[in-house]
């Protein structure tokens, strides 16, 4: 991660950039991991939950929901693109990935095992092992970007 600031910074007028992360947060902590190793960076923060006072963004089926429905409405309208030259180890690696991730990133639906439970829908795309990690980093960068784009009163695309 520190390599990969380290790129988006040497890039013309980028510099000084404030960067927040925001990291999935998950039951084993590498939001926080991830918060202690870079602490060091400057003007690096990092997302916290206020509610619970965690850092990283808690994926639940809501919020999945929510990424999920602008994504699409932000493809729909264009607004999403891949910049050029991508900062990566592996561009071309990664935007592979994506697109796999993406195709079959979808609705699951599971029947309730027992009347007393309810049928369950989820967004995922972890699907014959296959990882859905890059296309919840899209979704994120989405989401939290509309987000502080309408708090801050502009209107703009990621």
């Amino acid at each position: 991660m520190a390599e990969h600031l380290h790129r988006i910074r040497s890039s013309p007028g980028l510099s000084n950039s404030n960067v927040i992360i925001y990291v999935e947060r998950n039951l084993g902590f590498e939001a926080e991991h991830h918060k202690r190793a870079l602490d060091w960076i400057s003007n690096c923060t990092f997302y916290q939950d206020a509610q619970h006072d965690r850092v990283g963004v808690l994926t639940t089926n809501p919020i999945k929901h929510a990424m999920c429905q602008l994504v699409v409405l932000m493809l729909e309208e264009k607004r999403i693109h891949v910049r050029r030259p991508l900062l990566s180890r592996d561009p071309a690696g990664i935007c592979l990935r994506l697109r796999e991730q993406m195709e079959v990133y979808s609705y699951q639906f599971k029947g309730a095992a027992t009347s007393f439970q309810k049928d369950a829908i989820a967004v995922s795309g972890k699907i014959g092992g296959m990882k859905d990690d890059i296309c919840i980093c899209l979704q994120l960068a989405c989401y939290f970007t509309q987000l502080t784009t309408q708090r801050s009163g502009q209107s703009r695309g990621v």
